[in-house]
């Protein structure tokens, strides 16, 4: 009869998961989770993942007072979520804490007024988790390099280009939300945290008024176009071109011989664009999800 019990015992689910939302005293214990966590999951941007503590939602999960993981979908523009953080504690399984944290986020940012919910794939791991919780892939993002010794020739002049400051962020956020689709538009916010990152951040006016922009780093590793964006109603114009070439050249100057960028795989007319002037694609390819919030 004992061993019949010990069996049955045994065979137990484990005791369900505290689900608990993230604050200012859980940075170290998350901090510690990200450095530790075999499976990790942290959105590409220019958003650090402690610097979300405050924003919601931002959830962790709690075994017996110990933090095993943690997931942070917090809506940027306002109308979407994309996940930046997803990581789980050594000896825990990534589904288990997953089906733990997300029926709480799905509630959160539908409360919040999110109608898409977007995941940038990078490990691969994911996808299985994702699609089992009705997510779908809608395109990818490709990754090209330029490593041309010889420049390519600009259009005829890039009039009204000048560095790109602080104040003009609140029409760049209106410029970008002209350019890009919903789930790749960029907040004020967010457009002033890669503005602090960039090493070269110009703008194009016209009649006074942007009417394009780009953001690029500079590292070790090499330069990056992060951000390139051209108004609708003045594309066409060679002005996108332009400032390609003008990022090209200011990094060769400096002794760069690669410069990367990447943009979404069904984004026809800026792959021309790229590949016209000579960039590459490097077969590094990361799927997206996307999910419509009811």
């Amino acid at each position: 009869m004992g061993d019949v019990r010990l069996s049955l015992l045994s065979r137990r689910k484990p005791a369900p998961l505290e689900i608990r939302l993230a604050g200012e005293a859980d940075r170290h214990s998350i901090s510690h989770l990200l450095s530790d966590a075999r499976w990790k999951h942290q959105h590409l941007d220019w958003i650090d993942t402690l610097g979300l503590l405050g924003q919601q939602p931002f959830l962790t999960a709690f075994e017996q007072g110990r933090m095993v993981g943690t997931m942070a979908f917090p809506p940027d523009p306002p109308d979407v979520a994309w996940l930046r953080v997803f990581a789980v504690a050594r000896g825990h399984s990534p589904a288990t804490v997953w089906e733990s944290l997300w029926p709480e986020a799905l509630v959160r940012v539908s409360q919040a007024g999110v109608k898409r919910l977007a995941v940038l794939d990078v490990g691969g791991w994911l996808r299985p988790i994702l699609e089992g919780s009705g997510f779908a892939p809608t395109t990818a993002v490709t990754f090209l390099e330029w490593n041309d010794s010889r420049l390519p020739e600009a259009l005829a002049g890039l009039e009204g280009l000048r560095k790109l400051t602080f104040d003009d962020l609140p029409a760049l956020a209106v410029l970008d939300g002209r350019a890009f689709g919903s789930i790749w538009r960029h907040s004020q916010e967010v457009l002033g945290l890669a503005l602090r990152q960039a090493s070269l951040a110009s703008v194009v006016e016209r009649d006074g008024q942007p009417v394009a922009y780009q953001l690029s780093t500079a590292s070790a590793y090499g330069a990056h176009l992060a951000r390139l964006a051209v108004d609708p109603s003045w594309q066409d114009r060679g002005i996108g071109t332009n400032l390609v070439v003008h990022v090209l050249g200011h990094f060769a100057r400096q002794g760069f011989t690669r410069v990367t960028l990447n943009t979404q795989a069904d984004n026809e007319r800026g792959l021309s664009l790229y590949k016209r002037l000579g960039f590459s694609e490097t077969g590094q390819r990361y799927p997206v999800f996307e999910e419509e919030v009811l």
